[in-house]
């Protein structure tokens, strides 16, 4: 090759190195608009069941190589109240896009609720945990598998925040994102052109950052089997599945660069809001019956109660035993009694993890008060540990089932105007203006005005008064200001009511066990944990004469149904 050919090439080259890099200077200071950017997009508007099955499939055709989708959903919005989700939103990396109009289709269709249930597929947006939530309190459908890309994002060193941030950082894509567009009626007759532009680039952009990040942090082909890639990226997604983002304060050091190296490798753990347990919460020690059976095992502490108060003695002390003095109230019977007899894991039920774990409540606290002793009396069958992601997890799929419950119960939760306490508008008044006339008057920052139209106000609230005292402003000033709100309906407690009334406690019982079950999938729970364990309990109490008429009465009588 000649010199002048070399030369020429090299040029060449530069040149083409030189427009690249102008391009993508110019097109990083001016983004493209969405309609310009994703105009590859293949949309398809599915109004009907017969429809949704073929569009179903093809996203599952599509999503083999990344397993993951686009996810977003839609709804309307009337005097602050939600309605229903009208839209969800499902896109593929490669652009075909389909938005099922669940309003028009009046449910989510089998093939969609199994793609949408999928936990091997993730379903990558913002904030898709949220939208999962409504999902499944709208139509009963239990998304598995969302991911916010937050995560990933923050994991990798770039900046978190919205949707739009997001796609005008990381793709250069501007989205549409005016107010007229975002508050739409989604649940029209016909979706205009703009908002069906709107909706499929809502959920496309999710996944395209995903993969792009993917495929920058990750060389090989995850479903290679001859790489590692796969199991990386699965574990790292695996960690932020159905996990809510939290956007945390990011400190600035003195050169005003952004200080992240705390933030980025900060574990779940330190941001979630629970006291997670690092010492054991079951320490297995055994309670005997006086001839020597056992009756149950149960912690250090309540062992070493019963020897203090002279109620038992030390038989080992390790593991630690000890037998009662007096005949107990009841002996272990069938599988009720041996679930108690059985020693406890101290791990997480659902996954395993054994560093760290908190206590869960599979009946939450705000509906169990209200059950009778006899349903509650050293009961701790639903209490279970789970690590801080689980526990995490599981108290937002909780919230589905407490919207169903407060639906089907015609029990709301309790907003600012039906809170059990309210502030009391006129108290507040009074309390303000003595406290104002104690306070700033010895200060001389009262104007002459101001100070009369403040004694008006207490002299009106005091009328056997004639004057302003220091101890009238000093009673005035810690006036409470709080009074109970007589149109107070408790959630919980209208729950129960619902339930004694119908069904019984123990069917609502049983709905939260299931419920957990059918959310979490653990692989380690307790051997003869029961779905119907009370009712097995109580089964043997009423065969023993344990248990009146009263009693099954507060339980409610239509569930005990024995042979």
């Amino acid at each position: 090759m000649s010199e002048l050919t070399w030369i020429a090439i090299t040029s060449s080259a530069l040149a083409i190195s030189i427009a690249g890099v102008i391009y993508y200077a110019f097109k990083s200071k001016h983004p493209r608009y969405a309609v310009e950017a994703f105009n590859y997009l293949t949309i398809r508007v599915v109004h009907n069941v017969e429809d949704c099955e073929e569009m179903v499939n093809e996203i599952r055709r599509r999503c083999i190589t990344h397993q993951a989708v686009g996810f977003d959903c839609e709804w309307v919005t009337e005097q602050g109240k939600r309605k229903p989700i009208a839209l969800v939103q499902i896109s593929t990396f490669d652009g075909y896009c389909c938005l099922f109009r669940l309003n028009k289709i009046m449910c989510v269709p089998t093939s969609l609720k199994i793609l949408l249930e999928d936990e091997k597929i993730y379903k990558v947006g913002v904030a898709p945990v949220d939208d999962a939530k409504y999902v499944a309190a709208d139509y009963g459908v239990f998304i598995k598998s969302t991911l916010d890309i937050r995560h990933i994002v923050q994991q990798y060193g770039y900046d978190p925040g919205g949707l739009a941030a997001l796609s005008l950082s990381l793709l250069g894509v501007k989205l549409d994102k005016t107010w007229r567009i975002r508050c739409s009626d989604w649940s029209a007759d016909e979706l205009t052109e703009r908002q069906v532009s709107y909706a499929a680039a809502d959920a496309h952009v999710g996944i395209k950052i995903f993969v792009q990040i993917m495929n920058k942090k990750f060389q090989w082909n995850w479903l290679s089997p001859n790489s590692g890639s796969c199991i990386n990226k699965d574990e790292l997604c695996r960690k932020y599945a159905d996990v809510c983002f939290k956007t945390k304060a990011v400190k600035k050091v003195k050169n005003g660069v952004k200080n992240k190296e705390k933030t980025l490798n900060k574990d779940i753990v330190k941001r979630y809001p629970y006291a997670t347990r690092s010492k054991p919460l079951y320490h297995n020690c055994f309670l005997q019956a006086p001839d020597g059976e056992l009756l149950c095992t149960c912690d250090t502490k309540k062992a070493i109660w019963y020897v203090e108060k002279h109620l038992a003695d030390v038989v080992t002390e390790d593991p630690l035993t000890v037998r009662l003095r007096f005949e107990p109230a009841g002996r272990s019977v069938g599988d009720v009694g041996k679930y108690y007899q059985l020693t406890k894991q101290n791990h997480c039920v659902v996954c395993g993890e054994q560093n760290s774990y908190i206590r869960k409540n599979v009946v939450p606290r705000e509906y169990r008060k209200y059950f009778p002793e006899v349903m509650k009396d050293h009961s701790s069958h639903d209490v279970l540990l789970l690590c801080v992601s689980c526990h995490q997890r599981s108290n937002m799929l909780d919230q589905a089932l407490r919207e169903h419950l407060a639906r089907l119960c015609d029990a709301p939760f309790a907003d600012h105007d039906k809170a059990k306490y309210v502030e009391d508008a006129e108290c507040k008044k009074i309390r303000s203006a003595a406290r104002a006339l104690l306070y700033q008057s010895k200060k001389h920052n009262l104007p002459e005005s101001r100070r009369k139209e403040l004694e008006d106000i207490l002299l009106l609230h005091y009328p056997q008064c004639d004057e302003i005292t220091e101890d009238l402003l000093a009673e005035a000033a810690e006036i409470s200001v709080v009074i109970e709100n007589a149109d107070y309906e408790c959630h919980g407690f209208k729950v129960t009511e619902y339930f004694l009334q119908r069904e019984g406690l123990l069917r609502l019982e049983e709905i939260w066990r299931e419920h957990f079950l059918q959310t979490m999938k653990p692989h380690f729970m307790p051997e003869l944990w029961s779905v119907k364990h009370n009712e097995e309990r109580l089964r043997v109490r009423l065969s023993e004469g344990r248990l009146t008429e009263d009693e099954i009465k507060l339980i409610g009588a239509k569930t005990l149904k024995f042979d």
